[in-house]
């Protein structure tokens, strides 16, 4: 039983070396990261190779192995690369922010957000509430979990209408405002996400609309809102 047990600990320790590791990982690598003996890394990658868990490229002078099922890409890089293509889609597709914020709906149902279904529960149970508490409760709450590439994005409310069916949100700190406006499709595509998330929650109409996007000097000085009304 102790034999066996200690297998599947070098096979998980393998693993979530390489899983830790997205750019790649030889054999040397391994044995320096985990201490164990070459043979042992040798004969546990072969394993993990041969249940699908990972596989290797030879890259130059060397063979580096990868993990299947990556636990994640550094945000730095996937930062990017997202951005580099959203720059280009505005540069070859100008003045297209209503399709921007379509493909932000259209991919919404598609994307598999960390957070549980309770928040959609919860949402639901806050329906008949006042709109204020709704988006301070949900909205204000959950908006970093979902725009996975701003987690310290600082959100205040600028509005709320008398009757409560409508606010205004300014959205600081944006890592896609910064002095300019070249990856502004971003912030539409999430208006787009968002109409689609509060619209599941609540189980009624929502109007998500990007309303103004404020290009400062520098990240500090630049803002936009956005407007989501219940109807």
């Amino acid at each position: 039983m102790a034999l066996k047990r200690n297998q599947v600990d070098h096979e998980y320790q393998i693993l979530e070396i390489v899983r830790d590791n997205p750019g790649g990982v030889t054999v040397s690598d391994i044995v320096t990261l985990t201490k164990f003996s070459r043979n042992t890394v040798s004969k546990y990658v072969s394993v993990l190779e041969v249940k699908g868990e990972i596989f290797s490229k030879k890259i130059g002078a060397y063979r580096l192995y990868f993990a299947t099922k990556r636990s994640f890409i550094p945000l730095d890089l996937a930062l990017s690369y997202y951005k580099s293509l959203i720059s280009r889609f505005k540069k070859y597709f100008p003045d297209q922010e209503e399709m921007a914020k379509k493909i932000g709906k259209e991919a919404a149902g598609d994307i598999k957000f960390t957070f549980s279904p309770n928040v959609f529960k919860q949402m639901k149970g806050l329906k008949d509430t006042p709109l204020s508490r709704v988006l301070l409760e949900s909205f204000k709450t959950y908006y970093p979990v979902f725009d996975i590439f701003q987690p310290e994005i600082e959100i205040s409310i600028v509005y709320i209408d008398p009757k409560e069916k409508k606010a205004t949100f300014r959205f600081r700190n944006s890592k896609f405002l910064e002095d300019s406006d070249d990856f502004s499709y971003h912030i539409h595509i999430m208006s787009g996400i968002a109409e689609e998330i509060i619209k599941k929650g609540l189980k009624g109409e929502v109007e998500c609309n990007v309303k103004e996007l404020h290009i400062g000097n520098n990240k500090e000085e630049s803002y936009f809102d956005i407007d989501i009304q219940i109807k």
